[in-house]
């Protein structure tokens, strides 16, 4: 009857709400009034239906509020993963961007230890006998399975953070959707295992590889023996081996790529074979071309209604690189000028006497992100990057990072400073009172702007539309000729690995398509180069590259006043 009202009559609609515009500005109230959850309401009973509710009351009404106030407090302010600034954000982009991801790996452990670990002890009669059924460890506890033996099964989630995993003593350590793990956090889960002896510690480590830039595929390409199953073909002599791939799928079955005759997976013969010879990883590529019990017929229509990328990863056990780059490897490497050194100090010191040197700085934490420091000039008509680094280690904290970049800046003589204005408030109050405004110009990143670049008289700063200029930049590097890298030895890791970690996504909320990176692929050295070069522009315009000439028209840039020799 529910149903029948709801979608045949429409008496009510499927999501009534409303959001809170003043008072606690940034919350919302609603419900999703479909008969779908209402049943599984019903289902879960009032008990946790009641927790489920607090949660989302804390989310709405308590989390959302506090992120728009701080939004209005520090404009102009964006916290990743989010892609627009706080005070920008309605309560839907709150929910997306921040509320969503609150609690998820909870309710995740949650339902994977009630569904399986719960199910498997509760049918197993040897199983149940041998847990411990008392206070602290009972059949209904959710991260802790403890057995009269002593040995115990613990549970942990930690998607975004491994600190829930210190302090747990294991011999065994197993780690499903290895592609999802931020490599950051491995290190301190693999720790769980430090004390195990030799002969009983084990990693084993599951998942599908997806791109070409996650923990499964690092593991798999850098650090083990590469196994595959090898299918022989007895219609060639000597005997041809088969890697199951693409190039094996026929229209009745499995067929060797020479010559196009079926083979069989099953064969006596068939064997695993490793690419590599010696790793410190045992790894396995299972392919559903081998298994029996996926029918011919399905691998072919799987085939044909699967979007290949989607093809490569669930039906090969392939990693696939979607084309949602903007970079690769190769267009970078194209860039690079193998007489290009970073350590040619002294030549470039002296240029910067006769012609001016530009430089771009993107603030990081330190996690996840790193501080970068880039300087250039013009040589030869091509925007010269000559120097680059990342502040890690000692160097992330604070006072030492920027007393290195002050000596550097002043070693170089540096006309022009473009620095990131949402992430270093204080950093760049520093380099603004140490080398004046008229060499320290702050870009602000904005979703939506209805100009590239524009320059705002009064916040002091440019303003600048993400997705169009990195789109500009990104164009500029793939044309080959209009910047010049330092040699790839130097520059090729980490600086170029993060630029081709950023990729295109269409983001539902602004309707349009948006550059991220992972949360553990950082992209500092891209917007590093970025920053020196739209700074540069304010001397030396490039309507080719980031204003195209219909846009000039209106539009004031800042006339640069500052002195023509810094020594």
């Amino acid at each position: 009857m529910y149903k029948v009202l709801f979608y045949t009559c429409r008496l009510w609609s499927e999501s009534p709400g409303y959001d809170f515009k003043r008072f606690l500005k940034g919350g919302t109230l609603g419900i999703d009034a479909t008969p779908i959850l209402l049943g599984v309401g019903y289902i879960i009973g009032p008990k946790i239906a009641a927790l489920m509710l607090s949660g989302a009351v804390l989310g709405y009404l308590g989390i959302g509020p506090l992120l728009s106030f701080i939004g209005d407090q520090i404009p102009g302010i964006i916290i990743a993963p989010g892609e627009i600034p706080l005070n920008e954000c309605d309560p839907a982009q709150l929910r997306n961007f921040y509320i969503k991801y609150l609690g998820v790996g909870a309710v995740a452990v949650g339902g994977f230890v009630l569904l399986k670990v719960n199910t498997t002890v509760t049918i197993s009669q040897a199983a149940t006998l041998m847990l411990v059924s008392s206070l602290f460890f009972a059949v209904g506890e959710i991260l802790v399975k403890q057995f009269v033996n002593r040995s115990k099964i613990t549970m942990r989630y930690a998607f975004l953070n491994a600190d829930r995993t210190r302090g747990i003593p294991a011999w065994l350590l197993e780690i499903d959707e290895f592609q999802d793990i931020l490599a950051d956090n491995l290190p301190v889960i693999e720790q769980t295992l430090s004390h195990a002896p030799e002969r009983w510690k084990r990693y084993i480590y599951s998942g599908t590889p997806k791109s070409l830039d996650n923990s499964i595929e690092y593991y798999r390409a850098r650090l083990s023996t590469q196994g595959e199953w090898v299918v022989p073909c007895e219609h060639h002599s000597p005997r041809h081996w088969n890697i199951l791939s693409e190039r094996n799928i026929g229209k009745k079955g499995l067929v060797c790529e020479k010559c196009h005759k079926l083979i069989d997976p099953a064969h006596p013969d068939a064997q695993w074979a490793n690419m590599v010879d010696e790793a410190p990883f045992e790894s396995y590529r299972i392919p559903q071309l081998m298994v029996p019990w996926k029918s011919w017929e399905e691998i072919l229509l799987d085939y044909e209604r699967y979007p290949r990328d989607k093809f490569y990863n669930e039906v090969l056990g392939i990693s696939y690189d979607s084309g949602l780059r903007p970079l690769t490897l190769q267009q970078v490497k194209d860039c690079c000028n193998p007489d290009i050194y970073l350590i040619d100090y002294e030549a470039y010191r002296s240029l910067s006497f006769s012609q001016p040197i530009y430089a771009g700085i993107d603030w990081g934490t330190g996690e996840h992100s790193y501080t970068v420091l880039t300087l250039a000039t013009y040589i030869n008509m091509k925007f010269r990057i000559f120097y680059i680094h990342r502040f890690t280690g000692q160097e992330v904290d604070p006072p030492v990072q920027l007393e290195m970049i002050d000596e550097l800046l002043t070693y170089f003589n540096v006309r022009l400073i473009g620095t990131d204005y949402g992430g270093g408030f204080d950093r760049n109050d520093h380099l603004v009172r140490k080398f004046g405004p008229s060499r320290v110009w702050k870009y602000q990143y904005m979703a939506r702007s209805k100009k590239k670049l524009e320059w705002d008289t009064k916040l002091g700063r440019f303003k600048v539309h993400r997705t169009e200029v990195m789109s500009d930049i990104f164009n500029a590097i793939k044309r080959g000729n209009q910047v010049e890298f330092p040699r790839w030895e130097d520059f090729s890791d980490p600086y170029a690995t993060d630029m081709i970690n950023i990729f295109s996504e269409y983001n539902e909320a602004l309707h349009m398509l948006q550059y991220k990176h992972g949360v553990d692929k950082p992209d500092d050295a891209f917007h590093s180069v970025l920053y020196a070069w739209v700074v540069s522009m304010i001397q030396h315009p490039r309507p080719d590259i980031i204003i195209p000439r219909k846009e000039e028209e209106g539009q004031q840039l800042p006339i640069y006043t500052g002195p023509t020799y810094q020594g």
